[in-house]
């Protein structure tokens, strides 16, 4: 099945691979199906093959989508019914118990490749069979695979096997690098076989990809430091201002504190919590005021129940709504109606959180919780958010306390969100080869 809509003959043409579209839900599919919006205005037709269903409104003029469902074998099968388990409606399922010798070592070895494979979710060999049949077909100039998930690169890189087309690696995420703290990460990383796969499969592609291009300046670095010889450049995140809902004039009651995103391991909500119960101490008519935090996203199982804790511990429950994964409309509109937004990003040096970007954009002051000496931290420093320490309660509260007694201070604070439409030039600089040579730095795309 193809949604399309074409534009003039004679455009510069782009294949992107893409996992992810605005359509599934996923964060992940905003970059690309904002970025082809506007390089179509600079002379670009894109194709999009994704998994994601198709949209069912109309497109912008040059974009196609392609749509590639995944398999339904015994893995893709296995890893929905693995979903269905550990979905918030349901009870998670119980831990199997650790077993050591040999059995012990077998199993963890055998979690930690499954992990990997199911990464593909049965799309892996249908999207390179995909693809490959559209660059006969479409004849690109560029092709563009972006991630997470990572093991999809492997698509571009057997679908581009022998073809005249330059292939661009988009690493939205840490790879073998810096695995993201998550419940399949750690089944990965305790896994040697994985960690061997993974470090091998990077390797594979970053060294046989035309250019690489991530999200920060940092992995990039590391990226260099450790393959010398790849071109890397960095674009930052972005956001399309066209599809965010303004500030409201209709705020929540209160102080409203919005967090929209998932908590998982390296996300931690505890200091946050001990913040707002002690802002709402000092600040007794803030509590009667109906002031609130509100978290929009999957929670973890182990991230809940500290959260239930706490909630029991602090007497925060008439304060704290959990919201569990709503529509992205709707947790736009739960931080267009918040006076702050949080970013919680202690979970890696090299990542900065697409939602960082999403709030300023809107015009919301944002909080990032970051360690001072990473990624989120500098980013948070370049685009104007507040930053503080993930553990620095006593900080959290005088800020919380700040904004509750200073709106107009906050309200106005100059930002610099970076979009999809001021990027799209330095993006199809990149697509066109323009001045990607290696040199002893990383290639730096620096739009602050």
């Amino acid at each position: 099945m193809t949604n399309s809509a074409n534009g003039e003959s004679g455009e510069r043409r782009l294949l992107v691979i893409s996992y992810h579209q605005p359509t599934d839900g996923e964060v992940g599919g905003l970059r690309w199906a904002g970025f082809t919006k506007y390089l179509a205005r600079l002379g670009w037709k894109s194709w999009i093959l994704t998994a994601a269903p198709p949209p069912t409104g109309p497109l912008p003029s040059g974009v196609t989508i392609e749509y590639c469902p995944p398999g339904r074998g015994l893995i893709g099968r296995y890893y929905r019914l693995r979903q269905a388990l550990s979905s918030p409606a349901a009870p998670p399922p119980a831990p199997v118990p650790a077993r050591g010798g040999v059995v012990g070592a077998t199993r963890t070895e055998m979690a930690g490749l499954l992990t990997v494979w199911l990464q593909g979710q049965g799309w892996m060999l249908r999207s390179a069979l995909r693809a490959r049949a559209l660059i006969a077909r479409v004849q690109p100039h560029v092709v563009v695979s972006t991630s997470p998930p990572h093991i999809h690169h492997l698509a571009a890189w057997f679908a581009t096997r022998g073809r005249d087309v330059r292939w661009i690696v988009d690493l939205r995420d840490p790879w073998a690098t810096s695995l993201p703290r998550s419940a399949a990460a750690d089944a990965a990383q305790r896994s040697r076989l994985a960690r061997s796969l993974i470090a091998a499969v990077e390797r594979l592609v970053i060294q046989s990809a035309d250019q690489v291009v991530t999200t920060t300046r940092d992995l990039a670095a590391a990226l260099t430091a450790r393959y010398p010889r790849a071109p890397i450049r960095w674009i930052p995140n972005s956001v399309d201002k066209e599809l965010l809902p303004p500030k409201s004039a209709h705020p929540f009651p209160g102080l409203a504190v919005a967090h929209v995103g998932s908590l998982y391991q390296g996300r931690q909500l505890g200091p946050v919590l001990r913040a707002f119960r002690a802002f709402l101490n000092r600040h007794p008519r803030a509590a009667t005021a109906g002031s609130k935090l509100r978290q929009a996203g999957e929670i973890e199982a182990p991230q809940q129940e500290a959260i239930e804790r706490d909630l029991l511990e602090l007497d925060l429950a008439a304060h704290v709504d959990r919201l569990g994964r709503i529509p992205r409309t709707e947790a736009l509109e739960i931080l267009a109606r918040s006076h702050l937004a949080l970013v919680l990003a202690g979970d890696g040096d090299y990542q900065v959180p697409a939602k960082l970007y999403e709030a300023l954009a809107i015009g919301i002051p944002t909080l990032v919780l970051a360690p001072r000496d990473s990624a989120a931290a500098r980013a948070a420093s370049r685009v104007g958010a507040l930053l503080a320490e993930p553990d620095d309660v006593a900080g959290m509260t005088e800020l919380l306390s700040q904004v509750w007694s200073e709106p107009e201070r906050f309200a106005s604070m100059p930002v610099h969100s970076t979009d999809h439409q001021t990027l799209a030039p330095a993006m199809s600089a990149v697509l066109s080869g323009d001045g990607h040579g290696h040199d002893a730095a990383p290639n730096v795309v620096n739009l602050a």
